[in-house]
C-alpha cells in the first residue's frame, strides 16, 4: 500500500495522510501545552523542527506497514486541521495496535475524536486484519476515557506510575476491543464507516 492509495471520509471528517506542506497548520495545533497535558506520548514544548521529522516518521511507518496515522481535516472546509489519528506500534506477531489521537483544544467536545477513533478502528478490523486494538490514557483525563467508551474499547484496568510526566508519576487506564467485539457491535447504526 502506498502512502498515496488512501482516502477515506466520514460523517464530517477527511482522515489523510500528512504532507510536509502540513507543517504549519500541525505545529500550532500540537505545540499546545493543553495537548502534551492530556496525552502520555507528545513533549511540551514541540519544537516545529520535530513536527517535520514526526511526519517523515509516520510515512515510514506506513510503508512498512508498522503504524498508520493520519491528520484529521473538516469535510466542510479541508484545510481546516482538526488533530491526529492513527493505530501505531502494530505487531504483525500478535496482530495487534495501540489506538492514538489527539484533538485541536478549540474542538474538544464536539465529537471529533470519537468519530475519528470508530473510523479507525473499523480501518483497523476491517482493512489491516488486526484482532485486537488497544488504547491509554492517563487516569485524570476523563474526556479521553469517555472517548474509548463510546469507540466501543473496554476499560481493562490501570497501571499505577507507569508515566513519568512533568516530574509527576501518572496512573494509566487501559481499553480494548477485539475482533469478535468489533464485529458485534457493527450492526450498531452509529458506528463510522468508510
Amino acid at each position: 500500500m502506498g502512502n498515496d492509495s488512501y482516502f477515506f471520509q466520514t460523517e464530517r471528517l477527511i482522515p489523510r495522510v500528512y504532507t510536509k506542506e502540513d507543517v504549519d497548520i500541525i505545529h500550532p495545533v500540537i505545540s499546545r501545552r493543553e495537548i502534551a497535558e492530556t496525552t502520555i506520548m507528545i513533549p511540551h514544548p514541540y519544537p516545529k523542527e520535530t513536527v517535520y521529522w514526526w511526519i517523515d516518521y509516520i510515512q515510514k511507518n506506513i510503508e512498512k506497514e508498522e503504524g498508520f496515522e493520519f491528520g484529521i481535516f473538516s469535510k466542510s472546509d479541508p484545510k481546516t486541521y482538526i488533530g491526529n489519528i492513527g493505530l501505531i506500534g502494530i505487531s504483525k506477531q500478535h496482530n495487534n495496535a495501540e489506538l492514538a489521537y489527539f484533538i485541536n483544544p478549540d474542538l474538544w467536545n464536539m465529537g471529533y475524536a470519537t468519530e475519528a477513533c470508530k473510523w479507525i478502528i473499523d480501518f483497523g478490523f476491517d482493512k489491516l486484519g488486526l484482532e485486537r486494538i488497544y488504547g491509554r490514557c492517563m487516569a485524570k483525563n476523563i474526556a479521553s476515557k469517555r472517548v474509548m467508551e463510546k469507540s466501543g474499547l473496554s476499560y481493562e484496568g490501570i497501571a499505577k506510575h507507569e508515566v513519568l510526566k512533568w516530574n509527576n508519576y501518572e496512573d494509566v487506564c487501559k481499553y480494548g476491543i477485539i475482533r469478535s467485539e468489533w464485529e458485534n457491535r457493527k450492526t450498531d447504526k452509529s458506528v463510522v464507516k468508510y
